[in-house]
């Protein structure tokens, strides 16, 4: 079968088969979180990074069916908000995850220990590096 080059053909829009209020525009949060992987607790932390005052409960509420009891409608403006402070979380952690991969590359090796001493469990073995860091 010959199947069209869809490169060639022209773009067109789809009907828009919804009426659009910027005010409720909680089913288009559902696809992008559900698209971007995003859940409630990564917004709430990035909001806060960017000093926005929100609970858990507000940050679901965007999320649930309109039917439901916990329903809050979410405007254009901060869905957009909402964006770019997750944006610029995942930003800063890749950041923060390349430093430390780059402090760890450029870590020294433990110090040699001087005159061949073997460490034995004897007074002053306390020196030397200290515990490995958690993160």
């Amino acid at each position: 079968m010959n199947e069209p080059d869809l490169s060639r053909l022209p773009y067109r829009r789809p009907p828009m088969t919804r009426g659009i209020d910027p005010q409720r525009i909680n089913w288009l949060w559902r696809l992008i979180c559900e698209l971007g992987s995003v859940d409630s607790r990564e917004v709430m932390e990035a909001l806060h990074a960017a000093q926005v005052p929100v609970d858990l409960r507000r940050v679901d509420s965007w999320t649930v069916s309109d039917r439901e009891a916990s329903f809050f409608p979410i405007t254009l403006a901060e869905m957009e908000r909402n964006l770019r402070c997750v944006l610029a979380l995942r930003h800063a952690r890749a950041e923060a995850s390349k430093e430390l991969q780059r402090a760890g590359a450029e870590a020294p090796d433990a110090p040699a220990k001087e005159d061949g001493a073997e460490g034995d469990g004897a007074a002053g073995s306390d020196e030397g590096d200290p515990a490995p860091l958690e993160w």
